[in-house]
């Protein structure tokens, strides 16, 4: 029996293309390819992605719509309240989807429905392949609602970068500490993903913030008045947005302070700034897996990722 696959389709902004592969390759092992499909062996479930839009159970792998015509007939398929959608990769082939589904709709047996279907069979056709499969799980897209939370600064980090950051380095199930939370965004990202997250801050303000959007949507999660120098409690993974303020330079100690004690709290680290920490968290003892650019405008956020085993 073959080994079943799975299939992704990906959301890939022009500037974003290195941090929607890692994400696809920390949630599914496997990165996209140059339509932004990815074709893996592992199921998962794709509700929390940030650039991940969809998996789909692949049925039939195809070179032509007319062996897949037939594949989908010798399978006799039937779903009652199912609906037949179909991605073309790249958008402007010469192929006429509303023709496809309809060809594909009348050989699955059972009673469509567009509206609220119960099933939904996906075709994914590009200039040298077809994937035909059911579609199992799709991003929930809840990053839109919190880039609309209540307390914001202006720098806090986008709710989709949170979200993608937070796959990159954790999975349900984890506790996940940010040392640093200012508004929240990533705690709010874990707590939204089933990750139990701890968040502290050193300003009261920023506690208070943080709770206020936790509450606003429905959200539980850990927060405490904390100084990141100082927590001593074990964490599976800490994942946090550095203060801009720190100066690597200028304030040396206290960026050391901070980096050593947060390197005794979790095996697994994720950091974002502005500045490249390659160095100055190798001279602590991390071991840098990872680097990957977050161009906005302007400015370019980085997402180091790096280990240690200081526990």
């Amino acid at each position: 029996m073959a080994a079943r696959k799975y299939l992704y389709l990906m959301a890939i902004p022009s500037q974003l293309t290195e941090l929607a592969s890692a994400e696809s390759v920390a949630l599914t092992g496997v990165a996209p390819d140059a339509y932004g499909i990815t074709v893996s062996g592992t199921c998962v479930d794709v509700r929390c992605g940030a650039y991940v839009k969809s998996c789909t159970e692949v049925l039939f792998e195809t070179d032509s719509v007319s062996e897949l015509y037939v594949n989908i007939r010798s399978a006799d398929l039937y779903a009652d309240d199912f609906r037949v959608s179909v991605v073309k990769k790249p958008r402007n082939m010469n192929v006429d989807s509303m023709a496809l589904t309809r060809q594909i709709g009348s050989i699955i047996g059972g009673k469509p429905n567009l509206s609220s279907p119960q099933v939904v069979f996906l075709t994914v056709i590009t200039p040298k392949k077809i994937w035909f499969g059911r579609l199992l799980s799709e991003s929930d897209g809840m990053w839109v609602a919190h880039d609309q939370r209540p307390h914001v600064t202006s720098s806090s980090l986008p709710a989709r970068l949170a979200r993608a950051f937070v796959n990159l380095v954790a999975s349900p199930g984890d506790h996940l500490l940010d040392p640093c939370c200012g508004t929240g965004t990533i705690v709010m990202s874990a707590a939204h993903c089933g990750i139990h997250a701890s968040g502290y801050d050193i300003n009261p303000r920023m506690v208070g913030a943080t709770t206020k959007n936790l509450d606003h949507y429905g959200l539980t999660a850990d927060v405490q008045l904390g100084d990141a120098r100082t927590i001593q409690q074990r964490f599976n993974v800490v994942a946090t947005d550095l203060p801009y303020g720190i100066n690597l330079v200028k304030d040396t100690a206290a960026t050391k302070e901070i980096l050593t004690n947060l390197r005794s709290c979790a095996p697994k680290t994720g950091f974002i700034d502005i500045r490249d920490l390659s160095q100055p968290l190798a001279d602590l003892g991390y071991q840098v897996k990872t680097i990957i650019p977050v161009p906005k405008m302007r400015l370019v956020r980085r997402i180091f990722i790096a280990i240690s085993d200081d526990q």
